[in-house]
C-alpha cells in the first residue's frame, strides 16, 4: 500500500455553482470528520467571477480548488474531483450538505464492511426520507415525461445502527469503495444534470451490488441552491434530456413509445406549459 492510500482516507467531491459560501461550509464540515481522513475538492463549474472570488478567499488550508471555465454539469465534475485520488473510499457531496462529525465514518464503515456494498448514502433527517428513492421502472419513466416527481415515494429511514436497502441513494450525498467506483467508470457524463445517480444505481444494482442507507451517519441538505437559479423553462429541457437518455439506457425497448411522448413534451414546454 501505498503512503497515499490510508485505509481510512475519503477522497470528497463538492461539487459547486454559484453556491461559494455553502461549499465553503460544506468542506469545512467534511475537514472536521472524526474517525477518518477526509480529502477534500471543490470543483466549481463556471460560477460568477464574485463567488469564484469568495472560494478563493475562504477555501480552507487543505481543500484542493477547482475553478473550471466551463459548467461540465454534475457527473464530469465529480468524476474529474476524484480522478487521481487515492483513498479507499469516495464521497460525492452536492455544495449543500453539511455533514455531521461522525456521518462519513458511519458511511465508510458501511461501504468497507459490507462485501457488495455500491452507493451508501446517509440520513437527511426524519423518519421518512425524500431523496432516497426506489429504482424507476418503464411506466415510471414514461410518466416522467410529463411529470417530473412520478412515483417518488418517501422511503423510511432506518434507525442510528441499522442498514436499509434502498433502489437508489441520494447523489446528494454518498460513499462508495473507490475499486467499485473505477469498476463502474464513475458517473456517465452524458447527463448534463440529473439522473446521474439513478444511473449509478441501477448500474450498481444491475453489477449485483447493493444500495445502502446508513442510519448512523446523518447530514443536513437544504436543496436545490444551485437549481433555482436557472430558469424553468432550462430546467426543463435539461431533465428531459436526461430522462430520455435513461430511457434510452435502461428501458431501451420502451423507446418507439417514449420517442413521440419526449417530442410532445418538449413542444408543450417549449410553447410555455409548466
Amino acid at each position: 500500500m501505498s503512503p497515499d492510500a490510508h485505509p481510512s482516507a475519503i477522497d470528497v467531491a463538492i461539487v459547486n455553482w454559484n453556491t461559494a459560501e455553502a461549499a465553503l461550509a460544506a468542506a469545512r464540515a467534511y475537514l472536521a470528520s472524526e474517525g477518518v481522513e477526509a480529502r477534500v475538492t471543490i470543483v466549481d463549474n463556471d460560477s460568477s467571477p464574485e463567488q469564484q472570488q469568495l472560494l478563493r478567499e475562504g477555501c480552507p488550508e487543505g481543500v484542493r480548488l477547482e475553478l473550471s471555465r466551463e459548467n461540465a454539469g454534475y457527473g464530469r465534475a465529480a468524476n474529474r474531483a476524484l480522478r487521481g485520488g487515492r483513498g479507499k473510499l469516495v464521497c460525492v457531496s452536492n455544495a449543500d450538505v453539511l455533514a455531521e462529525s461522525g456521518a462519513l465514518a458511519a458511511l465508510a464503515a458501511v461501504a468497507a464492511g459490507e462485501p457488495r456494498a455500491g452507493m451508501v448514502g446517509p440520513v437527511f433527517g426524519g423518519d421518512t426520507d425524500r431523496y432516497h428513492a426506489a429504482l424507476p421502472g418503464t411506466a415510471t419513466m414514461l410518466a416522467r415525461i410529463f411529470a417530473g416527481s412520478f412515483g417518488e415515494r418517501p422511503q423510511p429511514s432506518p434507525g442510528p445502527g441499522e442498514v436499509a436497502e434502498v433502489g437508489q441513494p441520494s447523489g446528494a450525498c454518498f460513499v462508495v469503495r473507490r475499486e467499485t467506483w473505477e469498476e463502474m467508470g464513475g458517473f456517465d457524463e452524458g447527463f448534463f444534470l440529473w439522473y446521474e445517480d439513478v444511473d449509478l444505481a441501477q448500474r450498481l444494482h444491475d453489477a449485483g451490488y447493493r444500495n445502502l442507507v446508513a442510519g448512523s451517519a446523518r447530514v443536513g441538505h437544504a436543496g436545490a441552491e444551485a437549481f433555482v437559479q436557472v430558469d424553468r423553462q432550462r430546467q426543463q429541457a435539461i431533465r428531459l434530456d436526461s430522462v430520455e437518455r435513461y430511457i434510452r439506457l435502461h428501458h431501451a425497448r420502451a423507446m418507439p413509445i417514449a420517442a413521440p411522448l419526449l417530442r410532445l413534451s418538449r413542444r408543450l414546454r417549449a410553447g410555455g406549459a409548466t
